[in-house]
């Protein structure tokens, strides 16, 4: 079917497979054996070991199929055909149409499970399964977007403590970290990272820190609740193309406000200023800036680091 070559960290086992698709096992097993849509490998033991182009395969299958067509009328097309006759092609657009990701309901609700259970190993095989599966874009979008709007729902009603939280955050520090040491480049502009003073939100801080790296973008995370003062030194000691701040207030509106309009003041002129998060384009207009630039989307954030990768803004 497809050769491509697999390494042990692109070997994800059948019972992560289903989850990740939305298929059975038992499916799973019979199109390979009729059809032969995917090719697993064998580990040391035979179990069978799929790569992520092999996951990314029968999602699209389990789309179509559940779209009302036939396997035996699919199982042969490419990936091109079959992201065209599934209209939403998860690989080149990982959402639904909307924004929104596409990831499994079942798959969400292990995640969520596991964080309930204080089960950090869990927790953790899940979401490292689902970054090698999906990749960083579409992790993002598909995976982690939807599992921290749910876990903020969960806070919000009672059902998740403020550990829980923590720990979520924790891991995706830990695949964060991961990826800057293997994606991020070396060279070229700079993205500095962190929130305001008093803003400790840091969820969708680390969702662009992945994307930013992703990018192959040099990026310096500095985490919450920081200093205007000390985002501004930062910035001129790493020479920042990029400024970005996540604002997501509740209590901490007028403080936060105060914080950013003396980043803002304090920025060399060649820094551009980003400010993201459910707060961002309210505090734009609360500071009438002409400098910020909002993005309330990740798609935003792609299109800006595409913009600063192929054309740096000249340095002052």
């Amino acid at each position: 079917m497809m050769e491509e070559e697999k390494s042990t960290h692109d070997a994800l086992p059948l019972r992560t497979v289903s989850r990740l698709t939305g298929l059975t096992p038992d499916i799973i097993r019979a199109w390979e054996k009729r059809y032969g849509v995917v090719a697993p490998r064998r580990g040391p033991r035979g179990a069978r070991l799929y790569s992520a182009v092999d996951v990314a395969r029968l999602r699209l299958l389990q789309r179509v199929t559940a779209a009302g067509r036939a396997i035996g009328d699919v199982a042969q097309l490419s990936t091109h055909e079959l992201e065209r006759l599934g209209s939403a092609p998860l690989a080149a657009r990982g959402d639904g149409g909307d924004g929104r990701g596409v990831v499994e309901p079942q798959f969400l609700e292990t995640m969520v499970d596991a964080l309930a259970r204080f089960d950090a190993v869990s927790l953790d095989r899940a979401l490292g399964d689902a970054l090698v599966a999906f990749g960083t874009r579409d992790f993002v979008i598909q995976v982690a977007g939807p599992l921290l709007e749910e876990v903020g729902i969960r806070w919000g009603d009672g059902r998740l403590s403020i550990a829980d939280e923590h720990l979520l955050s924790a891991m995706m520090r830990n695949l964060l970290t991961g990826v800057m040491r293997t994606r991020g480049h070396t060279g070229g502009p700079t993205v500095l990272f962190a929130t305001p003073a008093g803003e400790r939100h840091e969820f969708g801080l680390l969702l662009a820190g992945l994307m930013v790296a992703e990018a192959g973008l040099r990026l310096c995370y500095l985490g919450t609740d920081l200093p205007a003062a000390e985002v501004a030194a930062a910035a001129r000691r790493a020479d920042a193309a990029v400024v970005g701040l996540g604002v997501v207030y509740s209590d901490n509106e007028a403080q936060a406000a105060a914080e950013v309009r003396r980043v803002e003041r304090e920025l060399p002129p060649g820094t551009e200023l980003w400010l993201g998060g459910r707060a961002a384009a309210a505090m734009a207009g609360r500071m009438g800036s002409s400098r910020a630039i909002v993005l309330d989307q990740m798609t935003a954030l792609e299109h800006e680091l595409t913009r600063i990768r192929a054309h740096p803004a000249p340095r002052v």
